[in-house]
């Protein structure tokens, strides 16, 4: 039964579409999702038929490494499936809009911890090669923050691995809060894994131990701890306990109720565009969150007493924000470990380029407290003393921002152009007098020269700005203009037979390169092209923690 969303007074509008959290999940997933939420309503198809387009992209993209792995996984992951890594792992906990993700970009500054980043999260059914397509392939969709506040974002961001699993095989809760709400109480089983069927537990506990094997294929990442943080993990303690057979510790991060539960309200208001039904009342929303996060913290509380006190410790967001190197290492004291100088520095380094943290917050409804809430607040905070004083804040030097080396840009953009050139020219020729029949444009190159173009202004200049990326885009543009008059000499070479004028052979030569360039398809192409040059070129502010970028080895995968 759907509740909330059937409102006769009031009139729907089309849905727009947008860049959907769940973009990149494969078709079979998004089919079997909407099969089982009762399909979607008519003021949503324009907003569905386009993440079914960037679903295609996504399954086009990894279904050859899914066909492979769905061996693997059931030769290795389907009976009993537990993760087998050495170096064990470290499990962030903390129920949404707690500060995990500020603890997690914070370790994994830290070289010796390997975390799954955006790009496979958001694609979880990939592997080595599909992950590094669509990490080229979101560059122009993703924007530079989190749509609910200023937190950093992109593919290369630390990432949260419950999207992998719901991208991957539906075992999240994301739909019930993002997507369909009416279901809530379907979806909400994913949250603490209570309520599923033996098959459906079984399929996160494979998917599960499944992805933590892929993000530490790498020999670099074999040897270092796995780094994850999820949310809903905080209500899987004893699950996570048994996947992992025990060489797991865990991080506890808790917060002042009354602002978790303001900022998932918040957090459902700034996704509402994701939704493919109409939601739920504010309300609504709030009494879920409330029921939601008292009982996680509960569960979380109960089975961390019953492991080992040296495997876990739980820390503050007030004490985490105040003095995060203090805290840090309060944290790995607790779990037998030392922040060694390399680390210390880079995380210095990220505290200097974030600055001080604000998130401008909109004016809106936010649904009233009620005497539950206040009661699981209160028992919140007394649990946790949250109503203490925080550690002593320590100020951290801002860095400022490097300025861009404007010229070092022009002539590097320049010259990777001339590559880009010569390299799709050359291929052309090499294709066609191979194989006289074979007549390529090779027009989807040019998103390739996009990024090649981007990727170089910024190294060469130091860091992006609008204007580099600006003229990268333009140059961009140019050279797929540049190069469709000779690929039409290759592959033809119109009225070039002896009385045919010159000016003959310019026009139909030239006719071939506008045919070539003016297709739905070459004008999407090149759009990407462009996009994906001025993303990159003019990308500037805060660094992913822990790619190269920030100064350190990329400990993603």
């Amino acid at each position: 039964m759907r509740l909330g969303i059937d409102k006769p007074d009031r009139k729907r509008s089309i849905a727009w579409p947008v860049t959907h959290v769940l973009a990149l999940a494969p078709l079979d997933v998004w089919i079997r999702m909407v099969k089982r939420t009762g399909g979607v309503n008519p003021a949503y198809w324009a907003r569905f038929a386009f993440i079914l387009i960037t679903s295609f992209v996504g399954t086009i993209c990894t279904v050859h490494e899914r066909l492979v792995l769905a061996v693997v996984r059931r030769l290795k992951f389907v009976d009993d499936p537990r993760v087998e890594h050495d170096a064990g792992a470290i499990v962030i906990l903390g129920y949404y809009r707690s500060g995990t993700t500020h603890l997690q970009n914070l370790m994994s500054c830290d070289t010796r911890f390997v975390t799954p980043r955006w790009y496979q999260c958001l694609a979880g059914q990939g592997f080595l090669i599909g992950w590094s397509i669509l990490r080229f392939v979101l560059v122009p969709f993703l924007g530079s923050t989190r749509p609910q506040d200023a937190v950093g974002f992109g593919p290369d961001w630390p990432g949260e691995d419950d999207f992998a699993l719901c991208t991957w095989g539906g075992c999240s809760s994301i739909p019930g809060r993002f997507v369909w709400p009416s279901d809530w109480e379907d979806w909400k089983r994913w949250h603490s894994l209570e309520g599923l069927s033996d098959k459906e537990l079984n399929r996160w506990r494979s998917l599960m131990a499944m992805f933590v094997w892929k993000i530490t294929r790498k020999r670099r990442n074999r040897t270092k701890i796995v780094l994850l943080k999820t949310p809903s993990h905080t209500s899987r303690v004893k699950e996570l306990d048994r996947l992992f057979k025990g060489n797991v510790k865990f991080v506890h991060l808790v917060r002042t109720p009354t602002a978790v539960i303001d900022s998932n309200v918040r957090l459902h208001h700034s996704l509402k565009d994701h939704l493919l039904e109409d939601g739920v009342e504010v309300q609504q929303v709030r009494d879920r969150i409330v029921e939601e996060y008292a009982y996680t913290e509960s569960k979380c509380a109960s089975e961390l007493s019953a492991i080992d006190s040296d495997r876990w410790t739980r820390i503050r967001y007030q004490d985490l924000r105040g003095d995060a190197i203090g805290t840090l290492e309060q944290v790995y004291s607790a779990l037998g470990m030392e922040i060694d100088l390399r680390a210390k520095d880079s995380i210095q380094q990220y505290l200097g380029q974030l600055g001080v943290y604000q998130s401008e917050k909109e004016d809106i409804e936010l649904g009233e407290m009620s005497e539950t809430e206040q009661q699981n607040s209160q028992e919140m905070i007394q649990r946790y003393e949250l109503d203490k004083e925080p550690a002593a804040s320590v100020h951290v030097d801002s860095i400022e921002d490097p300025v861009a080396r404007v010229w070092r840009g022009v002539i590097a953009m320049s010259l990777l152009a001339l590559v880009c050139i010569s390299v799709w020219l050359g291929i052309v020729y090499s294709v066609h007098a191979t194989w006289d029949s074979m007549h390529l444009r090779l027009i989807p190159a040019v998103w390739i020269c996009g990024a090649v173009v981007g990727i170089g202004t910024k190294k060469a200049s130091g860091v992006g700005s609008p204007s580099l990326g600006l003229m990268a885009a333009i140059l961009t543009v140019l050279i797929v203009l540049i190069t469709a008059f000779p690929v039409s000499i290759i592959n033809y070479n119109f009225a070039s037979t002896e009385g045919y004028s010159t000016q003959d052979w310019i026009y139909h030569n030239s006719k071939y390169a506008y045919q070539g360039l003016s297709s739905v398809a070459s004008l999407i192409f090149i759009a990407l092209g462009a996009m994906t040059a001025y993303r990159h070129a003019s990308a500037s502010g805060v660094e992913a923690p822990g790619t190269r970028q920030a100064g350190i080895e990329r400990i993603g995968s």
